[in-house]
Parts: structure tokens; sequence; C-alpha cells
């Protein structure tokens, strides 16, 4: 019983020694994490970079024996209208997303963007945009 946890962080920490890999592409900020440390849920969401003046907030909204759900507040700390992304490392299945578009990098590595279904491809200065999704692990 105790070995399946460690098997399990295994390929958790491999994503994020990816995520340390790309984690100065972007100038984006992400704030303190509402819900807590990257690991906090059963499925791991780390968010490994932003584009420049986005301001990004994960909040762990579910958690259960087999998964969990987050959600992220995007802002546009920038003066100018933008369009934004965010890449984030899992090594979770996603079953649910919302408000975003996701494109598989590879490697556990997926970008987020905005859709013209939420009206949140570009966000105004200082507008916002709750993204969202649940993963089985």
């Amino acid at each position: 019983m105790r070995a399946a946890p460690r098997a399990r962080r295994r390929p958790l920490l491999a994503l994020l020694g990816a995520a340390l890999v790309f984690a100065c592409r972007g100038e984006g900020e992400v704030l303190e994490l509402a819900g807590g440390e990257p690991g906090d849920g059963r499925c791991g969401l780390v968010v490994v970079d932003a584009s420049e003046g986005l301001a990004v907030a994960r909040v762990l909204t579910s958690d259960w024996v087999s998964g969990s759900c987050y959600e992220l507040t995007l802002t546009n700390t920038g003066a100018a209208r933008a369009a934004w992304w965010v890449q984030l490392a899992t090594d979770a299945v996603t079953v649910d997303r919302w408000n975003h578009a996701a494109t598989d990098l590879g490697g556990g590595l997926f970008e987020w963007r905005g859709i013209v279904a939420s009206n949140n491809v570009e966000l105004e200065p200082q507008g916002t945009a709750v993204v969202g999704t649940c993963l089985e692990c």
C-alpha cells in the first residue's frame, strides 16, 4: 500500500522539473496559491508559465479519491487589452474543463488560452477571467 504514493510522486516530480525548465519564458506572475501548494489535491496541477502582464491565482475547488478540480483566476495587470495564455503541468487526465481551449504540448505540459464562446480571448486592463479543469489521477 505504501509503494503506490511513492510511485505516484515520481511522475509529479518529473513534471515539476520540466516546469522549472520552462518557468522563465513568459513574464506573468503566479500569485500565492490560495488552494495550497501545487501537490495539494489528489491530482497535481502546476502553473508553469503565463503571458506577460497576466497574474494567475489557482484554487483547489474539489478533491475526491481519484481526482481534483481547480479554478484559475486570471487578471490582466497591463495597461492595454491583451490576449492571454497559461502553461500548466499535470500527470493526470482531464475529464472536464471550462472557459478555455487546451493544447497538449507533450510531456504532461498544456497551454490554455481564452475562447470566443466565453468572451475571454482578450482581457481588458485589470480585467479578469475564471477558467478551470477537473482531473482524474
